[in-house]
């Protein structure tokens, strides 16, 4: 068997775990024979970037990635590994395909290279790559229902993860064995060139998905002049409609190549690849070896952008500046034009003009942005199909975020938790944001029910008017202070005239204290009952009911558990007594709890909560009527005199 050269671009695995890249072939200045230079996938497997003695020789996308070999020791320890056929026949066996296929017989039976130890194999769990780049286990079918399965004229599925897939094979081969496969994963692999994804196609003319995460793949360049119609797909890759490229080193001027070439495009998957930024550059040419450039210089892009001038002339940077990136949205929009999910989790998008740049996708559904570096969202037009937008994981620091979210014209979907903004308020975070945004209906992969969603809206038009309400203390008193206040208030909760318009207004959840005092403000006077103890309490009006409940389980030695609680405003309030044994994450102000309300602490039994609640409502209700009844005999007196004064 002849040894097989390595070439610049060849993949390979080395010392059978780690995967690489041939970077160099030929000689090292001060050094005999010939050296093969590697990159690593892994950072920190090598010793340098792809310089010796001051001397570059490649690039690689890390500092340690970088290594020197002598040729006769990488012969030895690399793989140059096998064709998709030769995979697949020993993942599936699948013989009586190929053998249906050349006209023999077969009879449905699996490869006669398949021993029984391997049939045991496939039945065991294995790791596969998701669309978010999380492996996850699943259960294999054995080889005989594997060849079933895949040897329909149905979709089926496939997954050949780390088989060290170099090359294609016989196309009519793979056709012959996987006839009606729509799903294909192929991650962490050694195939190197585009042309494989296209010569796939070609051979699995029905694949609509495929994963190819972990491949360092040569992507094609985009060349596009102001005048020139994007280049045209190639029939093979025309039923192409989902496209995972995690983890591959893919830059984006090479991502949007990729998606020029796939007219029917619909999900595409860019998970951990680097992206720092979505322009698209008018003309890369550098030298040097940073990460970008690197990727860059490896793909040869040149990119004319629609309306961005060959060289901006001095003094108008601003314009060329805003003429580029409507260029660039421009081209963004013909190259997606059908893409309605767009995973770009974890990144390093740090500014929001970049996502900006996405705004003019016309079918744009799904955008993943969480695990990245954003730390502002900023609506400022488009987006008009956008129904979920993933934001977990980045650096919002400021409910300015929520508020922007809120002018999205579509969305229903939002993920904000691992922010900074979340993360200073985990108690009430859920309730502000499902108020903040108003036609939010899942929110952190949680639906929001209609009941959530009011008693957020409710509890945040409350919070709001107290604010305002204390507008007057923050300002010292002054008119022109006290207007400024409250026109601040109002500009941070830009939702709470819509609300007020919904729920009406609502009153300051406790009277301010005479002096102004905030504390003051902020509490309210409680008498707890338990049997014949009476205790009076002062309490926060934002305690919780659940904390509320460890709070007298200490006090009264009743377990939290078993407690039924019963809320009792004073004689002559409008107010109506509540039980709140249920209700453990609402605070005491959503009830309107003041001064001289009563805590009623019974041990839980439904029929007796039943009955106190029915008579301490009965009890409001008579004196309810006692005081119409007196009222309205003052009605009466009044109209007696009137009419002897009139007479």
């Amino acid at each position: 068997m002849a040894v097989q050269e390595p070439v610049a671009g060849a993949r390979v695995l080395l010392g059978g775990k780690h995967r690489a890249t041939v970077r160099y072939v030929g000689p090292i200045e001060g050094q005999q024979g010939t050296w093969v230079g590697i990159e690593y996938d892994e950072a920190g497997k090598g010793k340098h970037d792809g310089s010796h003695g001051g001397r570059r020789y490649f690039c690689a996308h890390d500092p340690t990635a970088g290594s020197f070999v002598r040729l006769p020791k990488f012969l030895e320890a690399a793989d140059f590994g096998r064709s998709l056929v030769a995979a697949a026949l020993e993942r599936y066996g699948l013989s009586s395909a190929l053998e249906r296929a050349a006209g023999g017989g077969g009879g449905g039976q699996p490869a006669s290279g398949v021993d029984p130890a391997q049939q045991q194999e496939e039945q065991q769990q294995m790791y596969v790559s998701t669309a978010s780049n999380r492996r996850v286990t699943v259960e294999l079918l054995a080889p005989e229902a594997s060849a079933r399965r895949l040897s329909g004229a149905g979709a089926a599925l496939a997954a050949l993860v780390q088989h060290r897939i170099s090359s294609l094979g016989s196309g009519s081969e793979l056709r012959a064995m996987l006839p009606g496969l729509t799903e294909l994963d192929l991650s962490d692999n050694l195939f190197s060139s585009w042309t494989f994804v296209a010569e796939l196609a070609t051979a699995l003319p029905s694949l609509a998905a495929l994963n190819l995460s972990g491949n360092r793949l040569a992507l094609p360049s985009p060349t596009l002049a102001p005048a020139a119609p994007p280049p045209a797909a190639p029939a093979s890759l025309a039923g192409l409609q989902t496209l995972v490229l995690n983890g591959c080193g893919v830059a984006w001027p090479q991502a949007v190549a990729v998606a020029q070439l796939l007219p029917t495009l619909r999900e595409l998957h860019l998970c951990a690849n680097g992206l720092a930024s979505l322009h698209l550059p008018a003309a890369v040419g550098r030298s040097g070896c940073d990460v970008a450039s690197a990727a860059e210089a490896a793909a040869g892009i040149s990119l004319l952008l629609l309306g961005a001038p060959a060289a901006a002339a001095p003094g108008s940077g601003s314009s060329s500046s805003s003429r580029s990136s409507q260029g660039a949205a421009a081209l963004l929009a013909a190259a997606f034009g059908r893409l309605e999910v767009l995973d770009l989790e974890n990144n390093a998008l740090s500014s929001w003009a970049d996502v900006a740049l996405l705004s003019t996708l016309p079918c744009l559904r799904s955008l993943l942005l969480s695990g990245n570096r954003l730390e502002e969202v900023r609506y400022e037009g488009g987006f008009t199909a956008l129904r979920a937008l993933l934001l977990g994981g980045n650096r919002l620091g400021s409910w300015e975020a929520a508020s922007q979210l809120d002018r999205f014209p579509a969305l229903e979907e939002a993920r904000l938790s691992d922010n900074p903004l979340t993360a200073a308020a985990p108690s009430t975070v859920r309730y502000q944001c499902i108020a903040r945004i108003s036609r939010l209906s899942t929110l952190n992969a949680s639906a929001v029910s209609a009941a959530e969603r009011w008693d957020a809206e409710v509890n945040y038009l409350r919070q709001v008017s107290d604010e305002l309400a204390g507008a007057a203390d923050v300002a010292g008193g002054s008119i022109g202070g006290v207007e400024a206040a409250r026109a601040a208030v109002l500009a941070a909760h830009p939702r709470f005239p819509a609300l007020v318009q919904k729920y009406g207004e609502l009153a300051p959840a406790a009277p301010r204290a005479a002096a102004g005092s905030a504390l003051a403000s902020s509490m309210a006077q409680l008498t707890i009952c338990h049997g014949t103890k009476r205790v009076e309490k002062k309490l926060p009006v934002t305690l919780t009911i659940g904390k509320l409940k460890l709070m007298l389980e200490r006090l009264l030695r009743v377990k939290a558990a078993q407690q039924a609680l019963l809320l009792v405003p004073p004689e002559g309030s409008a107010s109506q007594p509540e039980d709140v044994s249920d209700e453990e994450g609402r605070e005491l102000r959503y009830f309107d709890v003041a001064d001289s309300w009563r805590l009623e602490v019974r041990v839980a039994d439904p029929a007796a909560r039943a009955a106190a609640l029915a008579a301490a409502k009965a009890a409001a209700t008579a004196a309810h009527a006692a005081r119409m009844e007196q009222h309205e005999k003052a009605i009466q007196q009044f109209r007696a005199v009137e009419q002897r004064l009139m007479a």
